[in-house]
């Protein structure tokens, strides 16, 4: 979470498209509140332990810069610190789903269980013995 903490510093000391020093390079604000929308959401999902959740959405915010950079609406000095802020935030996070039995739960048999006979006992003949067809 500190990592997110950072990175929106940084878009807020970036500037955001408002105030700052006249010089200093800025985000358009619409992109700079985006983001950090973004990166408050992989934060908060973080802090309830939905790290599958935060994946997501670190992913999504890495997408939205790589956009936002492409199209060039990040100054050419804010390309590579936010970028690879947010390369690490994405893969800082794993997810990790809980795994599903392959088998499933046990499967009850309505005629298995330690009362059933199976057809098996000594009144059941298999084929063997006495009374078969053919013999004799």
């Amino acid at each position: 979470m500190a990592r997110i903490c950072v990175m929106l510093a940084a878009l807020a000391a970036a500037g955001c498209g408002s105030g700052g020093a006249a010089d200093a390079p800025k985000l358009p604000h619409a992109l700079g509140a985006s983001l950090a929308a973004q990166a408050s959401a992989v934060e908060a999902s973080l802090a309830a332990g939905d790290a599958c959740a935060a994946a997501g959405q670190a992913a999504q915010l890495r997408e939205t810069v790589v956009n936002a950079i492409a199209s060039g609406r990040v100054p050419a000095s804010l390309r590579r610190p936010l970028s690879s802020s947010v390369a690490s935030l994405a893969g800082d996070i794993t997810c990790v789903r809980p795994r599903a039995s392959a088998a499933g739960p046990p499967r009850e048999h309505p005629d298995h269980g330690p009362d059933k006979k199976h057809g098996h006992g000594p009144d059941k003949r298999h084929g063997h013995g006495q009374g078969q067809e053919g013999e004799g």
